[in-house]
């Protein structure tokens, strides 16, 4: 459970504040690291990891 000192409602829902940041996050959109609630930003700055996604267009593709 966490603590309730460290939850907020700025975004309309309730959830945690990063821990490194203190920006007001969604449940969904909070990530765990070291038992603590930090935002994506924060995550990537602290492990150096990123994004397994190809941010790639295809070109010539037509659906019908």
């Amino acid at each position: 459970m966490p603590n309730p000192e460290k939850l907020s409602t700025a975004t309309g829902q309730l959830g945690p504040i990063c821990a490194i940041t203190g920006k007001p996050l969604t449940f969904a959109e909070a990530i765990v690291l070291d038992n603590e609630y930090v935002c994506w930003e924060a995550y990537v700055e602290v492990t150096g990891a990123d994004s397994a996604t190809n941010d790639s267009t295809i070109t010539g593709l037509k659906l019908e």
